[in-house]
């Protein structure tokens, strides 16, 4: 039943650091998949065990940029600017590499992942007690059968709009049927 009022099509949105590699690699050089960032960029990459992979010593090369990894050492960022994914090699290493996406300024390049979702969005001048007990308006009520967390994003309309706030509705047998969110 609430399937057919839920029918309007929209995106869960998460946004995180922009990922070139995460993982042990399996050989040299590692193959990175995905796009290159829109913008110039550099690259941070960090190092950790991983099951037996547990060398955390070596050299981790961005093109021809050597970072060198010594003991206690676990996060090197490189400072050549670069338009295209680039080859990634290693020496000595035998751990998880984790190779973000950084800025010329070096802030985190942010990538989206956007999972489809169905929902029901309203106009609804609302108003609640925060978490800091401050009183918040809010504009908008989305019903969702997907359980989103306060701080979420969903686009709907080629607009994003931030959970506010969280209610699910049970059914007679106390089952949650859907959930309303405040939202702006």
């Amino acid at each position: 039943m609430i399937e057919d009022y839920l029918n309007q099509a929209a995106y869960r949105v998460v946004s995180s650091t922009k990922e070139l590699l995460n993982a042990v690699p399996p050989s040299i050089p590692v193959t990175l998949t995905g796009a290159a960032p829109a913008v110039a960029f550099k690259c941070r990459c960090k190092v950790a065990a991983s099951g037996t992979h547990t060398d955390l010593v070596g050299h981790l090369y961005i093109n021809a940029e050597d970072l060198n990894f010594i003991s206690g050492v676990t996060t090197k960022q490189s400072t050549t600017l670069l338009t295209s994914l680039p080859v990634v090699t290693y020496l000595g290493l035998d751990c998880s590499i984790l190779v973000e996406c950084l800025d010329s300024g070096g802030a985190d390049i942010k990538a989206e992942t956007l999972t489809a979702i169905a929902i029901r969005l309203e106009k609804y001048d609302s108003g609640y007690y925060n978490a800091s007990g401050v009183w918040t308006k809010t504009d908008t009520q989305i019903l969702s059968q997907t359980l989103l967390s306060i701080g979420d994003k969903v686009r709907y309309g080629g607009k994003d709009y931030t959970i506010r706030k969280v209610e699910d509705n049970t059914d007679l047998g106390g089952e949650t049927e859907f959930y309303s969110y405040l939202a702006n």
